[in-house]
């Protein structure tokens, strides 16, 4: 029996949910014209524009073959792991370490990376995350443990 691209499919479709629910949710604000953009015109546009791709990912996926999906629970568990422990620990370890711990346990995910990558890659994002959240958008997030 040959499979249907139920990767494609499924993620095309859940996209247009998305687009569909952000573009419904947005509408109790108001939605202006293209002379006047009311506060709801920009996220009803995008959610509109991410459905249409959805479904344009979605259906034809739904008529070639594809690999069957294979859940892998060990990297969504970290993966989820690490995004609790980032909100768990914002306020008491600051954005930096909180981005490292959670960049480190999304990593444990990849067998092939490194200790050495992985503690790169988690100073890098956490530089990133600093530069774009913290000085930036001046986002008031404590930096370090001891920071007020």
């Amino acid at each position: 029996m040959k499979h249907k691209d139920m990767q494609d499919v499924l993620g095309g479709l859940g996209l247009a949910a998305l687009g569909v629910f952000a573009a419904v949710y947005a509408q109790r604000y108001e939605f202006g014209d293209l002379n006047r953009m009311g506060a709801g015109f920009f996220p009803v546009s995008l959610g509109i524009l991410l459905a249409v791709l959805g479904v344009m990912i979605a259906v034809p996926a739904f008529f070639r073959s594809g690999p069957a999906i294979e859940l892998k629970w060990k990297t969504f568990a970290l993966v989820m792991a690490s995004v609790v422990a980032f909100a768990l620990t914002l306020k008491v370890l600051g954005l930096v370490l909180a981005t490292v711990l959670a960049v480190v346990v999304a990593t444990l995910a990849d067998n092939e990376t490194r200790w050495k990558s992985r503690l790169m890659i988690a100073a890098g994002v956490a530089l990133i995350t600093y530069l774009v959240f913290g000085l930036g958008l001046g986002m008031v997030l404590p930096t370090w443990p001891w920071s007020p």
